[in-house]
């Protein structure tokens, strides 16, 4: 059996080309077969997802430790995990968004500028990182943004709908303290485990990278939505 792509002579039981990389498993099979490897690549559903997920949630930074220390296969890579989170919250967050604002409807174009918009932010986030942690390298900043982004997609995920119900009851206010508290205490743990420092000094500097950050956030979605009302 040759590659389709390069006539090289495939490796018996091999799943790519040695000579050019590609995948030698044919398309020409059932849908449903088809599909189930494509989800399959897409969220790496073989155990590593959930422990990435469940690492995330409940340790704080240690994904973005481990990677940097070289521990990375029992892991989801970071930017296929970050892809996955980040288009199922503009989904949702679309959604509720249609039903709770139909005066101001999103279209598709606005999501997908808002998602690409997302895509563009977090390396720069990575790089305000880097100007408060100079002993820091760039690509652990990168890493530690998309992990940071996805546990923010998360829970936003969930304050997004009680957000939606306030006005229905006040209860819907009162579920989102939680989880904005612990987004809080996330965010300031994530910067100590990863970086080291002292508490007063991983506070300080969060807060001040928070601050930057957000303020360019706001920016770009305020030159976005005048394109767009």
């Amino acid at each position: 059996m040759n590659c389709k792509n390069c006539h090289s002579k495939l490796i018996k039981g091999g799943h790519y080309c040695i000579h050019c990389g590609q995948n030698s498993t044919s398309l020409n099979r059932p849908f449903g077969s088809v599909s189930k490897e494509f989800l399959h690549e897409l969220l790496d559903i073989d155990g590593r997802l959930s422990l990435t997920l469940i690492t995330m949630v409940k340790k704080p930074g240690q994904l973005t430790h481990e990677f940097n220390q070289g521990k990375r296969v029992k892991y989801t890579p970071p930017l296929r995990l970050y892809l996955a989170i980040s288009i199922l919250f503009f989904i949702i967050f679309s959604s509720i968004y249609q039903v709770y604002a139909p005066e101001r409807p999103l279209t598709d174009s606005m999501i997908s500028y808002y998602s690409k918009a997302m895509f563009l932010l977090f390396p720069i986030f990575a790089l305000i990182v880097q100007l408060f942690f100079r002993q820091s390298f760039y690509i652990g900043n990168l890493v530690f943004s998309m992990h940071l982004h996805s546990i923010v997609y998360i829970i936003l995920m969930f304050i997004a709908p009680l957000e939606a119900l306030e006005q229905e009851h006040q209860i819907f206010l009162l579920l989102q303290l939680p989880l904005t508290l612990y987004l809080v205490w996330y965010i300031f743990k994530a910067f100590k485990t990863v970086y080291q420092d002292s508490w007063l000094k991983t506070i300080v500097k969060a807060s001040v990278i928070y601050m930057v950050y957000m303020s360019i956030l706001g920016l770009v979605f305020d030159v976005l939505m005048k394109n767009f009302f």
